[in-house]
């Protein structure tokens, strides 16, 4: 049988530093010490077209349910039109504050944190996880 790796247990939380509920919803994620939170802010990083298409796919959406249709730039700028999943991502990219997020990616799943206590039910899943490590001390070196 194989053995389960800590990286099993690494979460990238993917936010928006600028929004206050989603700074408390990381705030909160770190709380949880089953995991190995790796943020990613989407007011200071970029993310390439292709991991936001590999993103959605993880997340069983199409790249337009990415999309926050309530955000000021959506309306403004994009709301009516139609675009393709590639002028999408394009637009994504140069624009990531019209995402949903907060949104986790792991190993096993993705998907959107509406509420921090969307991670009790997540923190659930991971402790079974961990029980399944081989090694506490294990590590993927």
């Amino acid at each position: 049988m194989e053995s389960k790796k800590k990286s099993d247990m690494e979460i990238k939380f993917i936010y928006n530093s600028t929004q206050i509920k989603e700074r408390e919803a990381f705030a909160y994620a770190k709380s949880l010490d089953q995991h190995y939170i790796n943020a990613v802010d989407l007011d200071k990083e970029v993310i390439t077209e292709r991991q936001w298409a590999e993103l959605a796919n993880k997340l069983k959406v199409s790249v337009k349910e990415l999309i926050n249709e309530n955000n000021d730039y959506y309306q403004d700028e994009l709301e009516g039109k139609d675009f393709d999943d590639n002028d999408l991502l394009q637009i994504i990219k140069e624009h990531p504050q019209i995402i949903k997020t907060p949104i986790i990616d792991s190993t096993k799943f993705a998907r959107f944190i509406k509420s921090p206590y969307d991670f009790n039910e997540m923190d659930l899943a991971f402790r079974d996880i961990q029980k399944n490590l081989a090694n506490k001390g294990e590590s993927d070196d």
